[in-house]
């Protein structure tokens, strides 16, 4: 499964926090997508995207990644259809 197929903004709201939804993709996969993208190693978005991120947090349901920083909803999209990667 290509990330961009499977990634959707769920939500925005204007304190900094865009949540996004990634359909088909298991609890497991998307805690590795935290992990990677919290340490920094993740391929996703340029040093920039990454630099204006406070954190990056899969919700207790499992279904959705919240990001939080300096970012939003445009930006994120952004990232998300320039990424390439398999989930």
């Amino acid at each position: 499964m290509d990330i961009r197929e499977v990634a959707k903004i769920k939500e925005q709201s204007d304190e900094g926090k865009v949540i996004v939804e990634f359909e088909g993709v298991g609890t497991e996969k998307l805690q590795d997508l935290v992990t990677e993208c919290s340490s920094g190693t993740c391929s996703c978005g340029s040093e920039e995207f990454l630099a204006n991120v406070d954190s990056f947090v899969l919700s207790v349901d499992g279904k959705t990644i919240e990001i939080t920083g300096n970012v939003n909803a445009e930006e994120v999209a952004k990232t998300l259809q320039e990424w390439e990667k398999d989930m």
